[in-house]
């Protein structure tokens, strides 16, 4: 890929700040378009750093598109011409929108103690096919020993879980601790 020559009037944009902190600027980190505020201004071997503050409150370090030219830092990108030509007021007012929508997106959309279904018609349903299970009986033609009028079942079953995962990991611990004393020098 052949380097292409910057004029010399760009180049001078690149290594002295075009913006100020606060500034609202237009930019890209990784291809993904933003808006944000300039929160440091930093010169570097390839010109003018800066970092820009998203509505997510994450900062991005940035260089600058001027025209179709860009400094060598690509990651970020701060949009001359467009940040220019939409203004500040057009920026801010983008940087709110996108910052409101973030706070909206993050709301539950309804109290955790509200449905929006009405299942008290399944609630019925499962009353009834589980009154003969809960006698030790079935739930759709299947034997199901956990449903149990009493807990003492469903204890159990708890109890058996919780010794074989605790029985698992003494092994695994062991086939470790059995691994490990084969490196050590015993004297």
């Amino acid at each position: 890929m052949a380097k292409t020559t910057i004029p010399d009037k760009i180049q001078s944009k690149f290594e002295k700040p075009q913006f100020q902190l606060g500034d609202a600027v237009f930019f890209s980190f990784l291809g993904q378009k933003r808006y944000g505020y300039v929160t440091k201004i930093k010169k570097t071997g390839w010109g003018i750093q800066y970092n820009v503050q998203s509505y997510t409150g994450t900062t991005y370090p940035c260089g600058m598109r001027i025209s179709e030219y860009t400094t060598s830092y690509r990651s970020g990108i701060i949009f001359f011409d467009e940040t220019k030509e939409l203004g500040t007021d057009e920026l801010k007012r983008r940087y709110n929108e996108e910052r409101e929508a973030l706070t909206v997106s993050r709301k539950p959309r309804r109290p955790e103690n509200e449905s929006a279904i009405d299942n008290t018609e399944v609630r019925r349903d499962v009353d009834r096919t589980t009154k003969g299970a809960s006698a030790g009986g079935t739930i759709d033609g299947t034997q199901h020993d956990d449903v149990d009028g009493n807990d003492r079942t469903s204890k159990q079953h708890t109890k058996k879980r919780a010794s074989t995962k605790k029985q698992k990991l003494e092994d695994a611990f062991n086939k470790q601790k059995d691994f490990l004393s084969g490196f050590v020098k015993k004297d």
